[in-house]
């Protein structure tokens, strides 16, 4: 562990010569946005009012 957060390297860890995990540095602190995906969030619309079927199935 001491040489992946020393170096930044990525390991494999396998289990009989299958991968099932990946050990990596911790990144630390916090994604660029406190609110996830803020950034990417649109509003369209009232968003309290229930959308009709037809609106529901236009979104999907």
């Amino acid at each position: 562990m001491d040489e992946v957060a020393s170096k930044g390297e990525i390991w494999v860890v396998t289990k009989n010569g299958r991968p099932i995990a990946e050990l990596h540095p911790y990144r630390g602190g916090r994604s660029t946005s406190p609110f996830g995906l803020h950034p990417k969030l649109e509003i369209s619309g009232d968003i309290v009012e229930p959308l009709d079927e037809v609106e529901w199935k236009a979104l999907a």
